[in-house]
């Protein structure tokens, strides 16, 4: 029993074999995978129908960023913050299933929205649902697996977002290409609707059994006692300010390619909708094939190489490569949204693809191991709120706003895009290397206790 507190130990204990606790992590890290899979597929398959909800709804290029981007990053950022020190507290695994059904409940609504203010809160409610989930599960994560393997389980639960955002592409144009043809989607109870509807109303029907398969899973024993009096959120900000050059250094990298990942995620498919004539199906074919292949494949190379350097006692080894990955996806950056052809488009946005995705776990990793373990969640919340307020907000909205300040505003957006990938990746990796030796240091005292 913890001093002050309840000891929150839960079902699968530290006594345990290890054999016994890795198989209940392995377990687990594959239901957070399928959930984050569910959570970009739900988050990322508005990008696809942007001209659909524009017709629908009489929208603008800004307005639909907005959606991708503010509204859903409004509750997802803020509210992470609570339900991560709440993670530090109570059960994780209840935190994501109940999650997980919101979420789920609010993406139906999106279909059935009947105004921009309609679609713009249901999207809310879809961010305030997802916040459950990454918090609690890097937190559990951390419990589960030794450190030097964090960075490949973080790797491994961060192909949700390749896997995921290559799905929404996938079914999304699938479902939009499908309802072209027959004029519209026929639900039970709901009835008849058209394109862009039908796609929200269906992606969110799997939520259901993944919220069963969350409450299955088995929960680790925390590394460090956790009490109902819990870690203060001023003690984790206390942390932050005292290590402010590691974390500082991790942000900036972090949130810097983050704004160029989100407006690839949002715009990608209108650029070769509108500048290649493509219809929605054959470009979300080509970019969908593009992030579950290269994506995943990057995202746990980038993993496996900072484990590599881990293991080889590179103490700076998480920071490292994500510095080096910024660097590698300058050049395809630039180059992929400037192609005079649909082919060499897609070979340099492989590219960039694969290159890209690795940060991202190493990033995660990186929080991980600089944040002590009665504050993981907490950090972690933190964490993703900067990446949401800068990244997603920004990155989803600042493509339009530079094409209609600097380009004329014709809607063609790939300078736009090069010009936010030269930015963005350029700072990302300055940012990343003036902050290796204060990181390789605070691991070293988070590591010693």
């Amino acid at each position: 029993m913890a001093q002050g507190g309840e000891d929150l130990t839960v079902e699968h204990s530290a006594s345990a074999s290890p054999t016994a606790n890795l198989r209940q992590a392995h377990i687990a890290l594959g239901i957070f995978l399928v959930a984050y899979i569910l959570s970009f597929v739900d988050r990322q398959i508005l990008s696809l129908m942007v001209e659909p909800i524009k017709q629908d709804l009489g929208l603008s290029d800004l307005q639909v960023g907005l959606l991708q981007g503010l509204a859903f990053a409004l509750l997802y950022a803020v509210v992470g913050i609570p339900i991560g020190m709440l993670a530090d507290r109570i059960s994780r695994r209840r935190i994501i299933a109940v999650g997980v059904l919101f979420w789920s409940g609010c993406t139906a609504l999106c279909g059935l929205a009947g105004s921009y203010a309609h679609l713009f809160i249901a999207r809310m409610g879809v961010g305030l649902g997802e916040a459950s989930l990454s918090p609690s599960a890097h937190s559990w994560l951390s419990d589960a697996y030794p450190p030097a393997q964090l960075s490949r389980a973080m790797a491994i639960y961060n192909l949700g977002i390749t896997i995921g955002g290559g799905l929404a592409l996938l079914v999304g144009g699938a479902v939009v290409d499908m309802v072209a043809r027959s004029g519209a989607l026929v639900l039970p109870v709901v009835g008849a609707m058209p394109t862009w509807r039908a796609a929200f109303v269906l992606v969110a029907l799997p939520g259901a059994l993944v919220a069963l398969l969350v409450f299955a899973a088995k929960e680790p024993a925390r590394r460090a006692v956790a009490t109902k009096a819990g870690m203060p959120l001023r003690a984790s900000l206390a942390h932050l300010k005292k290590h402010r050059r590691t974390f500082i250094a991790i942000y900036a990298n972090s949130t810097l390619l983050g704004v160029m990942g989100y407006g690839l995620a949002a715009w990608y498919p209108t650029l070769l909708i509108r500048t290649f004539a493509l219809t929605p199906g054959q470009a979300s074919l080509r970019l969908g094939l593009i992030y579950l292949l290269l994506g995943s494949a990057g995202s746990l190379a980038g993993g496996f190489a900072a484990e590599r350097l881990s293991l080889r006692g590179v103490r700076d080894a998480n920071l490292r490569v994500a510095m080096i990955i910024a660097i590698l996806c300058l050049f395809p950056a630039v180059l992929a949204p400037l192609m005079p052809s649909p082919a060499l488009l897609l070979i340099f946005f492989g590219l960039l693809t694969f290159f890209f995705n690795g940060y991202f776990g190493c990033s995660l990793a990186a929080i991980q191991l600089a944040t002590p373990p009665n504050m993981r969640a907490t950090g972690a919340a933190l964490f993703l709120l900067a990446n949401s307020l800068i990244g997603l907000s920004l990155g989803t909205a600042i493509v339009p706003l530079i094409d209609s300040a600097f380009f004329g505003g014709q809607g063609q957006i790939g300078h736009a895009l090069a010009t936010v990938g030269l930015c963005a990746t350029l700072l990302a990796s300055i940012a990343a290397w003036s902050g290796l030796r204060r990181y390789a240091d605070t691991v070293d005292i988070v590591a010693r206790g």
